[in-house]
């Protein structure tokens, strides 16, 4: 287990760093996101103010097994450090259609999480749980989730990140390609939900067996 006031104090000095350096003053900037991207020397330079403390992070969270090293991209999210890419040929920025999907036994957690709905609605969710012991309630939210496509100079495949929270840094080679594919939404997936019990707007609810 990390070391708790460890952990807290790295937390605390990269929201200090963030609040006097993020976003990066001198890297382009992809409007409305927070992606940057410069050229190696660009990147670099804004990198080195950030290595200390990605370095910190990584030996916090270093993994059991002490050939492994923990790549700085898979650290956790809620440190709130940007994601660095280096040597990166193509990015590209993708809307899709995405769904949170929540499970309840109950109506009373079900209420604490996705609102309220009416009482005709209560009354067929309340029904369909006394139904049978296996009755479940699924709650779909539907939500836009931006997603970014990263690929880089000599790898074969790309990776996929969400950066809405903590942004990314791009080093870009020469001939770097910014794909922005935001104003076409990727289609969801088939829903294998049919006729909600309820629908309060933000949530629609369906019922289901364990």
């Amino acid at each position: 287990m990390q070391d708790a006031i460890a952990v807290q104090s790295l937390k605390s000095d990269i929201a200090l760093l963030r609040q006097n350096i993020w976003p990066p003053a001198h890297l382009a900037n992809v409007e409305g996101l927070p992606i940057y991207y410069g050229n190696p020397a660009e990147v670099e330079a804004y990198f080195q103010q950030w290595s200390g403390l990605i370095e910190r992070a990584q030996e916090l969270f270093q993994p059991f097994m002490e050939d492994e090293v923990l790549d700085a991209i898979h650290l956790p999210s809620h440190l709130n450090l940007p994601l660095f890419f280096f040597h990166v040929d193509r990015i590209r920025i993708n809307k899709t259609r995405a769904k949170e999907s929540k499970t309840f036994r109950g109506l009373a957690s079900l209420m604490e999480k996705c609102g309220q709905f009416d009482a005709t609605q209560m009354l067929a969710m309340k029904q369909w749980l006394e139904s049978d012991d296996s009755a479940a309630l699924v709650a779909h939210r539907e939500f836009i989730d931006l997603r970014t496509y990263v690929f880089q100079h000599g790898q074969s495949e790309y990776t996929r990140t969400r950066f809405y929270v903590n942004g990314i840094v791009l080093s870009v080679e020469p001939h770097f390609q910014l794909v922005d594919a935001r104003e076409k939404p990727r289609k969801q997936r088939s829903d294998s939900y049919h006729d909600p019990l309820a629908d309060n707007g933000t949530w629609k609810v369906f019922g289901k067996y364990r």
